[in-house]
Order: C-alpha cells, then structure tokens, then sequence
C-alpha cells in the first residue's frame, strides 16, 4: 500500500470527525511517512510500520472528545424525520431498557473497582500500622516477659515487612485496575461514537427516502 492509497483509506474511516479532525490527522500520518522515507524506507514499508488502518483509526476516534463527535451530525442535520421518530417511538421498550441495564452495569463496575483498591490500602496501612505498633510497643512487654516482647518485635517485622510487599502489590494492582478501566471507557465511548454515526447515516437516508415520497 503506498501513502496515498493509505491516506484515501484512513479518510474514509474518520468521516464521522470534524473535517479538522480529520485535516490533523492526515497531515501527521503523511508526515510520519515523509520523515520514514527520507530516513531510507520504501513508501510501503514507511505505510506498512504504521500498523493497520482499523486500529490507528480507532485510536484517533478514541482520543477525540465526545463533543467534538456531534459536530458533524448537528451541522448536516438539526431535526429528527418522521420515520426516525416512529422507530424510536416503537423500539423504545428495548434501547431503553438496554440503556439502564448498560448504565447500571457500568456503575456497578466502578463501585466494584473503588471497594477493591479502598481495601487493598486499608490492608496495607493495617499491616503497616500494627508491625510499627508492636516494633514500638515490644520494650514495654520486655519488661514484663521478655521472650513475649521478643517474639512481638519479630511479629512486628513480619507485619511491617508485608505491609511493604503488599502496598508494592497494591500499586500495581491499582495501576492495572485504572489502566483497565481506562479500557473500558475508550471502549464504550468508541461504540457511543459508530453509534452516533450509524444514527446519522440513517437520518439522512429516512430524510431522503421522505423527500422522493
């Protein structure tokens, strides 16, 4: 595949952005290439190290703000047609409750993502406030039993020493979890997006089918 032919195909995927959107991100890829063959490559292997079409437009779609994915829709067209209100008038049993049922679950996600890193900390400063309590507290049972206060300073070690381990665990945990839930939201914010375009797409036909009746 040579530049321009790459080009051609990455327009057509971005057609549901603002044409400056769409302008920004045709000039960088064409730049990228450009810098790859004065470096020494050919024109298809500058295009073939890039990655694949569907995944370099995804990550574009993905970085973009919602708001700026309305843009296009809005200015093409400001009304709902009358076969469009009708679908929506019927299917709205379904889309609805499929809505709730997606709003709910995406709720119940993040409350199950918050619970799990406020007790994985609340482990950690557990572990890591009782072994400084016992290393501390230790002398004072030494003088009342001594091998009571030794075996309290070992105790207090092993906990200190986990609490560490553990908050070393906990961290990368939560960096996973926030990394996953970052996923997650580019995923849903993706399909919010091929759904605002599809919408538009058929507006525009049910608008056109109305105007040849």
């Amino acid at each position: 595949m040579n530049k321009s032919e790459f080009l051609n195909l990455l327009e057509s995927e971005l057609e549901e952005l603002p044409d400056s959107e769409i302008k920004k991100s045709l000039t960088y890829y064409s730049e990228m290439i450009d810098d790859r063959v004065e470096d020494g490559e050919s024109e298809s292997d500058a295009v073939a190290s890039l990655g694949s079409i569907d995944e370099i437009s995804k990550s574009v779609i993905s970085q973009t703000p919602l708001s700026e994915h309305t843009e296009k829709p809005v200015k093409q067209k400001n009304r709902f047609s009358l076969p469009v209100i009708i679908l929506l008038i019927l299917g709205s049993p379904i889309w609805l409750s499929i809505l709730l049922a997606l709003f709910s679950v995406i709720i119940s996600l993040y409350a199950t993502i918050v619970s799990i890193i406020i007790a994985m900390y609340s482990v950690v400063a557990a572990l890591l406030l009782g072994g400084a309590a016992a290393v501390l507290g230790s002398p004072i049972i030494m003088y009342t039993n001594i091998h009571t206060g030794i075996a309290l300073i070992g105790a207090g070690f092993i906990m200190f020493g986990l609490g560490i381990f553990s908050a070393y665990g906990t961290v990368i945990l939560s960096k996973l979890i926030i990394k996953f839930t970052y996923f997650i939201v580019d995923k849903i914010k993706y399909a919010i997006i091929k759904l605002r375009s599809a919408k538009s797409s058929q507006q525009m036909e049910g608008d056109l089918y109305v105007q040849k009746l």
